[in-house]
């Protein structure tokens, strides 16, 4: 064996992970996994992943894994973004693998409830699809745990200053309590609501939108409130 041909065997694989994100206000922040159909860790929950092709651009490889481990088509995938690359000979039993992560924000319409992935793909890989509390997600095999930990790090430092980020969170319009509530599972404390208020009508992405030609945003906020104000509403400035 030539030392090209003992470099090219002891080349790692590439495995794309995802980590499916979706917000609401009556759920929260949400992180999707599900079952593995195969060993190592068979049934067991873990983020939907694959090994990425010869020929695939990350990103389709990202879109893929969503496709045929959680049953989360294109069409409800609002945001994708790289999050990092995670290393380490053991962090896969089979073979040296590097994870390249991504973070997905999927639209609570495709996110569902619980239960068996919809739609599939090819090789059958949608088993349980499992949405929980994104803070609770732990316990997962490989180094799965750390890479739902980065994901939620991206979103607490890039949130309101990655505008496409955080629209794909809160919808194209949305109530200051669903604002509020976001916040307050990042930050891990409710904002003040005066000052928190006065944020939002000083971001420069923001303007008020009436409340009475609002439908309830894609976060779940209603645009009135009954017996009271109506609630505000915000939308994205389009520049």
């Amino acid at each position: 064996m030539t030392s090209v041909d003992h470099a090219v065997r002891d080349q790692p694989l590439i495995a794309i992970d995802v980590v499916p994100m979706s917000y609401s206000r009556a759920d929260g922040l949400r992180v999707a996994t599900s079952a593995r159909a195969f060993a190592p860790y068979a049934g067991a929950q873990a983020l939907p992943g694959v090994l990425l092709d010869g020929t695939e651009l990350l990103a389709r490889g990202a879109m893929r894994a969503l496709r045929v481990k959680a049953g989360i088509t294109g069409g409800g995938v609002r945001h994708l973004a790289q999050i990092g690359a995670f290393d380490g000979p053991e962090r896969d039993p089979r073979s040296a693998a590097i994870s390249v992560a991504f973070l997905a924000v999927v639209d609570p319409a495709a996110a569902g409830e619980n239960g068996a992935g919809a739609g599939g793909g090819a090789g059958g890989g949608v088993t349980s699809v499992l949405w929980g509390d994104a803070r609770d997600t732990r316990g997962l095999p490989f180094d799965h745990d750390r890479i739902v930990r980065a994901a939620l790090d991206t979103v607490r430092t890039r949130r309101w200053s990655d505008v496409p980020l955080t629209r794909a969170l809160l919808g194209e319009t949305f109530t200051t309590a669903d604002a509020a509530r976001l916040e307050s599972v990042l930050a891990g404390h409710d904002p003040h609501a005066g000052n928190f208020h006065r944020f939002l009508q000083k971001h420069e992405a923001l303007e008020r939108r009436d409340p009475s030609a609002a439908v309830a945003g894609a976060a779940g906020g209603r645009p009135g409130s009954a017996g009271g104000r109506p609630a505000a509403v915000w939308g994205w400035r389009v520049f």
